[in-house]
Parts: structure tokens; sequence; C-alpha cells
């Protein structure tokens, strides 16, 4: 038989009562339902935070409420067990993103992660005014279009 720390033999396991005996159904961690918020960094992506969650939280239901992308890092709701059924009910559209914005170059797949397409630009660069005209744009309600890369 094996032998525990200090010399104790273990039982063999069929030799405990039937009451020592956890039946086979019987779940091997706490059951969890609710909403689980993470802070992604930059880097993984929205499913790769999922499946990490899912082994070691050894629940299979868990699912996120919105992506992001992997180079964001940010607030990433995930729900859990049961509360899976309710990510339809919870709010999506109401999302605020902040950007750090690199002028003077461009690359090939149109974000931080390509290669740049040529030399950097060596005039001078817009005043504040001219940036902020340019970034209003952006304010408001879009469509967003998904990366070609």
């Amino acid at each position: 038989h094996p032998r525990r720390p200090g010399g104790a033999r273990r039982a063999h396991p069929a030799r405990l009562t039937p009451q020592a005996r956890a039946p086979a159904s019987a779940p091997t961690h706490p059951i969890m339902d609710g909403l689980l918020v993470v802070d992604k960094p930059s880097g993984p992506t929205s499913h790769d935070v999922v499946a990490r969650m899912r082994r070691a939280l050894r629940e299979r239901r868990i699912g996120h409420t919105g992506t992001l992308d992997p180079m964001a890092s940010g607030v990433l709701p995930l729900v859990i067990g049961r509360a899976t059924r309710l990510a339809r009910f919870m709010p999506s559209d109401d999302k605020r993103y902040d950007a750090v914005v690199r002028l003077g170059w461009a690359t090939d797949t149109c974000d931080a992660m390509g290669r740049p397409t040529g030399p950097a630009w060596s005039a001078e660069l817009p005043g504040r005014d001219a940036i902020a005209t340019a970034l209003a744009q952006f304010v408001g309600t879009a469509l967003q279009q998904p990366p070609a890369y």
C-alpha cells in the first residue's frame, strides 16, 4: 500500500465505506453562476481569456459579453454558468474608447501591428486645432468594420 508522509497507510479505494466514497455524479468544484469582470491585458484575444477561465474555474459554461481586440486592454465582462442565459440582456452598445495616436506613419495592416508602408512623415505636424477637428469625426456612434488581417 502507498504510504502517506509520516508513514501512515492510505486506505485502498475498494475498502472505503459507501459514506466515504463520493458519488460519481458529485461535482468536483462548487457550481458558479454570475458575472466576473476581467481587466484584459493587451495580447490575448477575448476567446483566450474565456478559455483560460474555463480551465481555471473548471466550468465550461463561460462566455464574454463583447469582444475586445487582442491589442486592446480593458474591461471584459464574463458570464458564468446559468448567467450565460442573461448575456443577451446586458447592454453592449454603450462603450467608450480611449486611444493613443501616433501621427506621421502608416502600416500595411492599418494598425499598430503592421509594417510601415513608407518613410515617416518629415513635414511639420498639424497643430492642436487641426488634430482636434480631425478626431471629432470619430466621436459618436460608428459602425465598426473588423480588420482584414
